[in-house]
């Protein structure tokens, strides 16, 4: 059996849409998501994923792989 790799930054992003999703079928609307609100979801996600890259890094090792 193979190691699936999951990407931090994909997870960020389903977990939105999924949010986009449920509020606009809370709202009573049809859920549907536009190139728009999804390239906003996109780029929301990840200044998201900087963010806590930022904060979850130690000091003094930024950059090491």
């Amino acid at each position: 059996m193979s190691e699936q790799i999951v990407s931090k930054i994909d997870s960020i992003i389903i977990d939105l849409i999924l949010e986009h999703y449920n509020l606009k079928n809370l709202e009573g609307k049809v859920p549907t998501l536009s190139d728009t609100e999804f390239d906003d979801i996109v780029h929301f996600a990840q200044e998201v994923y900087y963010k806590k890259i930022m904060v979850d890094t130690p000091k003094g090792t930024e950059g090491t792989a």
